[in-house]
Parts: structure tokens; C-alpha cells; sequence
């Protein structure tokens, strides 16, 4: 969950029993393309030291400082990264002669395993990337953003794209070998709590959907809304998650789900009347029970 917690500027009502509800397009006006462009040309907010949903990330890795590597995707897209220092890094697509220099930051969930995000400047649906490279079988996995869909100006989409790590004393794996969606967390529940105060129940309902209860201050579940989602496998006990506020807020989450150290991190993607949102996750957990919906979707 990212911004879904937002009430407005009513206050919640203190009456014995109530509670508060979502009401998303109250909340969270629907933009043209044209206000989406004006906003983000006015305000880009990217990776701030400080973000509600970050009050528990793990610390940031140094793993990709002074890198140089290319990400070669299946679809054909590859892009070449130098990476100058733990937050500064620049890219270009290859071919191109131009580098973009962007600002980062990146985790090591496990070891080896890393994941960063960052944003593409000056691309036209405002892209970002969420991405997790496992190092040890030169793997990588791509959550592609970008803003816009048919409904929405200010709504994010996403596409998952795997692919390969070429770099120095790197041997890149056969063609068969990718991470693979999964739906070994369909059916799980897990309470992270993002920072004090801020606490949100996932249940991985299904293959392709993900539900989350924002829990109030009293502890009670209190507000739920229901997306899109999709589940990767990385390693055992290691999965890449994203949640789409769809018909919410519009807010994309991305994570990467350690099973191990009951941990998470990753990109939160959002862009509003206050312009475009691209900051840092991280959460500690709790099992919160599990469901056994699998043998619904064989």
C-alpha cells in the first residue's frame, strides 16, 4: 500500500464503532495526460532520505558501486549501466552514444542478490525501473512503470520482463534459465509494518491479485482494497511481488519478498497533482496466516 491510507481532509469520525473507508477518486482526482505532464515537470520527488513507507528498509548496499554491467532483456531491450557511486548511476540503451545519469537506490536481500530502482528521464510515460539481479546465476527480472493507461492519466501499469547479466568474468546462463513466475505465495497472508504507526496485511489471494488491510491505530483492520498483482520466484524463499492501485490511488508497489529474514524492500511509483513519487520500501513482517485457494487455480 502507498498513499491508499490518505483520508482527505475529513476527519475520521470518532463515533463509537466507525471506522474509515476508502474513497479513492475523493481522495485522489483523476488528471488528463496534460495535468500528469505539468505536475511531474514541476515536482519529482526521487528517493528521499526519509518516506513513510521506509521507516524499517534495510540499509543501502554498496554491492553496485563502481559497476559496470548490461542488462540484456528477452524483449529485446538492453541497457547499459555505470554505476559511480551507491546512490548516482548512469545508463544508456545500447547503441546509443548519450548517457543519462539518474539517482538511485539499491538492497541486498540476500546474498548476491540485489535490487535497485530508478527513474528513465526524459522518457514520455515517465518510466521507471524496479529491478532484481541475482549475480550468482546472472539473472535478472525488469518491473517495468511507466504512467498512463486507458482509464487513468495518473494511474500506473507495469510489465514484468526477464532476462540476462553480461558482465566482466561473468558467464551469462543458456536461454533456459530465467526466473519464473510463481504462485507459491498465493494463499499466504503477512502483516509488514512499514514504520510506527504504519502497519498493512497483504494476502496473496490469487495468481494475478493482491489484497492489503491498512491497519488503524488501535490495531484493528480498518481499510482494504483489492489489484493486479504478480509474484516471481527469484530463490527459495525469495520472491519479486508488485501490487497495482488500480481504480485507487493509481500507486504502483514493488517488492522483493525475503521469506528468510522476514523482510521486504523495494520501489513505491506514484505521480498526482503533486507531481511524480518515486521512493524507497521497506518493511519487517509477521505470518499472518494462510489459506489454502491454490487448488482453485490448477
Amino acid at each position: 500500500m502507498g498513499t491508499a491510507i490518505r483520508l482527505g481532509n475529513r476527519p475520521a469520525s470518532t463515533a463509537k464503532g466507525s471506522r474509515p473507508v476508502y474513497r479513492p477518486l475523493k481522495t485522489n482526482p483523476i488528471l488528463t495526460k496534460a495535468e500528469v505532464d505539468a505536475a511531474i515537470a514541476k515536482n519529482k520527488t526521487i528517493f528521499p532520505e526519509r518516506g513513510a513507507m521506509a521507516g524499517n528498509k534495510g540499509p543501502i548496499s554498496t554491492y553496485l558501486a563502481g559497476k559496470v554491467l548490461t542488462l540484456r532483456y528477452d524483449n529485446g531491450m538492453a541497457i547499459e549501466y555505470r554505476f559511480d557511486d551507491v546512490q548516482r548511476l548512469r545508463w544508456r540503451r545500447e547503441g546509443d552514444g548519450a548517457w543519462r545519469e539518474e539517482r538511485y537506490e539499491s538492497w541486498e536481500s540476500a546474498p548476491g542478490v540485489i535490487m535497485f530502482g530508478h527513474l528513465l528521464s526524459g522518457a514520455p510515460d515517465h518510466d521507471a525501473f524496479s529491478i532484481v539481479v541475482d549475480f550468482d546465476e546472472a539473472l535478472v527480472t525488469l518491473l517495468h512503470a511507466t504512467m498512463g493507461t486507458p482509464y487513468i492519466a495518473n494511474e500506473a501499469a507495469v510489465k514484468t520482463v526477464f532476462g540476462v547479466v553480461e558482465m566482466q568474468n561473468l558467464t551469462p546462463p543458456p536461454r533456459y534459465r530465467r526466473h519464473q513466475f510463481t504462485d507459491e505465495l498465493v494463499g499466504r497472508a503477512m502483516s509488514w509494518n512499514y514504520s510506527p504507526g504504519l502497519t498493512s496485511m497483504h494476502l496473496y489471494a490469487t495468481p494475478h491479485s493482491l489484497s492489503w488491510i491498512i491497519f488503524l491505530e488501535n490495531g484493528a483492520g480498518g481499510m482494504e482494497w483489492s489489484g493486479p498483482a504478480s509474484y516471481v520466484k527469484i530463490r527459495d524463499e525469495l520472491y519479486l511481488a508488485y501490487w497495482l492501485e488500480e481504480a485507487c490511488n493509481g500507486t504502483l508497489g514493488t517488492i522483493l519478498v525475503n521469506l528468510r529474514t522476514m523482510r521486504n524492500c523495494g520501489v513505491d511509483y506514484a505521480a498526482g497533482p503533486n507531481g511524480l513519487r518515486l521512493t524507497a520500501v521497506g518493511a519487517h513482517a509477521r505470518h499472518a496466516g494462510r489459506f489454502n485457494v491454490t487448488k482453485y487455480f490448477v
